[in-house]
């Protein structure tokens, strides 16, 4: 479980002296609508958290755990992601434009209607993921695992989709 309080963190927020926030345990807090963005929060553990409608943007969230989140509109857009775990989240509607999550780990995640467009999913882990109506326009798929995902109207308009495991077009 977390080793701090909501309260503890809203202020660590508004100390605009404190822009990093690392190897912090935030598991199972109710996070929603919070504004991490422009942040550096890297290894931090975020699982079985509640992140809806959250912020994100331009944050340096590599390595962070995510695990079981439920993250429904929320905004990644230019966050670097990069070697996160989002298994088995909730990402529908949350926006990861132009974001940075190469080697992600992201079985299972549920992000219909989530916009992927332009981001960087270099060897990222999508197997049995619903990407249902996602837009993956100007994405880079190169090396992504996506055996069993569920693609179904989903964009890769001008996608990369090199080497990909899984992707039927």
């Amino acid at each position: 479980m977390a080793n701090t309080t909501v309260a503890k963190i809203k202020a660590m927020l508004e100390d605009e002296k404190q822009p990093h926030m690392t190897n912090m345990d935030f598991s199972g807090l109710d996070l929603s609508g919070f504004d991490f963005s422009e942040r550096t929060i890297a290894a931090t553990n975020f699982s079985n958290c509640s992140l809806k409608k959250a912020k994100f943007s331009k944050a340096f969230l590599a390595k962070c755990n995510f695990r079981k989140s439920d993250m429904r509109n929320a905004d990644f857009s230019e966050a670097n992601l990069k070697e996160a775990d989002m298994s088995y989240c909730i990402l529908e509607n949350a926006s990861f434009s132009r974001a940075k999550m190469d080697a992600a780990k992201m079985p299972r995640v549920k992000c219909k209607k989530a916009s992927m467009s332009f981001a960087s999913l270099v060897g990222c882990d999508l197997r049995e993921a619903d990407l249902q109506a996602v837009s993956f326009h100007g994405a880079d798929l190169s090396k992504a695992n996506m055996t069993s995902a569920d693609t179904k109207g989903a964009s890769f308009k001008n996608a990369t989709l090199d080497d990909v495991k899984g992707y039927k077009a």
